[in-house]
């Protein structure tokens, strides 16, 4: 059933991101999919305040993907440079995986940077709160309260 819930609200997602908050949520709730700022800058002075912002909320940055870069070499396409940083915060990581054993599939987390124009980044993270909220588990759902307030902080900080 899990499974199938999280079917439904990942095929609502464009629903759910036009209006910013979750069919389920409250209307007062201010819970969005999406933590997001829009950051001037070039994208490797915005990718440099991100990853020292995540290193302040002892996130560390586990993998990154180029998909400009990879998409003109698998379609021959240009597109504006788009980053996706996995990170983590290992405590958080932790707290998670006891709380649920199959956690493993949402992690790390996403944050994406997307070049807006010459002068303008866009720092996009998924809300983990909106999206363990689907696993009905109250420890984790406390563990992704805690994420979410932290990837807030970086990226509002901006």
């Amino acid at each position: 059933m899990r499974t199938i819930q999280f079917f439904i609200v990942m095929m609502l997602g464009a629903t759910v991101t036009a209006f910013g908050q979750s069919e389920k949520a409250p209307k007062d709730s201010k819970i969005q999919i999406y933590i997001t700022k829009q950051v001037n800058g070039s994208m490797e002075e915005v990718h440099q305040k991100v990853v020292d912002a995540l290193k302040v909320e002892k996130f560390g940055v586990i993998t990154e993907v180029d998909m400009a870069k990879i998409l003109n070499e698998k379609l021959d396409v240009d597109v504006k440079p788009y980053k996706i940083l996995g990170v983590c915060n290992p405590g958080s990581a932790y707290e998670a995986l006891q709380a649920e054993p199959n956690i493993g599939v949402f992690l790390p987390c996403k944050v994406i940077l997307k070049q807006i124009d010459e002068k303008t980044v866009e720092v996009v993270s998924a809300n983990p709160e909106m999206m363990m909220g689907i696993l009905e588990n109250e420890k984790l759902n406390e563990t992704a309260r805690n994420v979410a307030l932290k990837l807030e902080q970086v990226i509002n900080g901006l």
